[in-house]
């Protein structure tokens, strides 16, 4: 058996997680973030604790963050044993 070199195996990382992306952002879990953050705005608030599905993995929390974070959004805390963070705007 040959090893694949790790160029190779950066491709594919890179494919794969450009597929793991779009998933997130086209997920039922992403669609209720953005409304509760609006439902959020609208009751006047400018913070969250946004309960993340139980089920989701720590890398997809963490992309979520990295999401928030791009948006301008704050996240002061990451609780993935409570499966929540603190969204802030």
């Amino acid at each position: 058996m040959k090893l694949q070199p790790a160029s190779e195996m950066a491709k594919i990382a890179e494919e794969n997680y450009e597929k793991f992306k779009q998933t997130i952002l086209e997920s039922e879990e992403f669609e209720s973030l953005k409304n509760s953050i609006e439902e959020a705005a609208n009751e006047g608030r400018k913070t969250l604790l946004y309960n993340v599905n139980s089920s989701c993995d720590p890398h997809t929390i963490e992309f979520l963050k990295s999401v928030l974070t791009e948006a301008g959004y704050g996240v002061n805390g990451v609780f993935p044993n409570l499966h929540a963070m603190r969204i802030t705007w």
